[in-house]
């Protein structure tokens, strides 16, 4: 019953709000100490063990795992103890993430193994994940397993750690001859933005060109305002340097109430189009949220984000990708008829 109800949730759920987990093609690896109460068939008290997992994301909130665990188990009667294999293949889905929060629902095939008993059958697994950062994450899960040969089966807890590994991916680029100078044609993927969306960042990017150039401030201001802050590869975390930079900014805002702020986040090349979109959204809302930590208001501050467009150095390499990992500022004053 319990194997059958998993099925059932895990296929409901899938279906009707899968949640965004990680992008396709990423693998995660996994190490996990583990809990194990076992049929009452076997004679074996509970044991505790330790084991790995490895995955492959086929869709963003849907992953092929495989985990193994071993343990050793004392039994009752007086029987000799005995060392236990487990082995678990599974299709795992997530169907909800809140926040930094993902629930996990799988079910798939076992086996397990002792010195005396060798038994097949099915397992559900219902756990969650916790991000840590955009490479690793804490993991919790609770296995029912229904054997072929052991009654109602055993029952596990994992606990451990998940790390990911982003499948790299690149742009193809196709030329044509044309009337008049050479054009080169970018193929947009099927993970890009979206035209709509593209025309409204660019749009707002014109808005704020244009306000920057009427309201254009003088002196130290300016050249504090034109400090941009930089990342660490594939994270959105503010370093001690980021936070000095912003600081100096934090006067100037309180200085002038009417000043609207826009933070826009860059990328660098490595990674999808949407990835880097995705990141660079992050890093704008870590700039916004220090900003409001520090009393400037939620009210006067507009994000965007540009992914790994206008990038500052174009082309592969650690000095390229370090210039274009950017949170970019432009502090407008409010036009006076507003």
């Amino acid at each position: 019953m319990f194997i059958r109800s998993i099925m059932i949730v895990t296929a409901a759920l899938a279906v009707a709000m899968p949640g965004t987990a990680q992008e396709r093609g990423t693998i995660e690896f996994g190490g996990f100490a583990s809990g194990t109460s076992f049929d009452n068939s076997l004679n074996m008290n509970n044991s505790f063990g330790a084991g790995g997992r490895v995955g492959v994301f086929v869709l963003p909130w849907l992953s092929l795992e495989f985990d193994g665990l071993g343990s050793t188990a004392s039994r009752t009667l007086g029987l000799q103890d005995v060392n236990v294999g487990m082995v678990h293949a599974r299709v795992t889905a997530v169907p909800l993430k809140m926040g930094r929060t993902s629930l996990l629902i799988g079910a798939g095939v076992n086996d397990f193994d002792t010195n005396f008993h060798l038994s097949y059958g099915i397992h559900g697994l219902v756990g969650a994940k916790f991000d840590l950062n955009d490479n690793l994450a804490l993991r919790v899960d609770a296995i029912q397993d229904r054997m072929s040969m052991g009654g109602g089966g055993n029952r596990s807890i994992q606990a451990g750690l998940a790390i990911y590994r982003h499948s790299p991916t690149t742009t193809q680029v196709v030329t044509r001859d044309v009337p008049g100078p050479a054009a080169a044609l970018t193929t947009q993927r099927p993970d890009s933005v979206s035209a709509a969306e593209t025309a409204r960042l660019r749009a707002i990017e014109a808005e704020h060109r244009a306000l920057l150039a009427a309201n254009a401030r003088a002196g130290s201001d300016a050249a504090t305002m034109a400090e941009v802050i930089h990342f660490e590869h594939d994270s959105s975390e503010l370093s001690s340097a980021a936070r000095a930079i912003l600081n100096s900014k934090v006067a100037i805002f309180r200085s002038d109430p009417e000043m609207r702020i826009v933070i826009t986040g860059y990328a660098s090349q490595p990674g999808t189009e949407a990835y880097n979109m995705a990141l660079g959204l992050r890093r704008a809302e870590a700039t916004r949220a220090y900003l409001v930590s520090q009393g400037v208001a939620a009210s006067r501050i507009q994000i965007a984000t540009r992914g790994e467009n206008d990038l500052v150095i174009d082309g592969p390499g650690e000095r390229a990708d370090a210039a274009n990992r950017r949170g970019e500022f432009r502090l407008l004053v409010a036009d006076p008829g507003q």
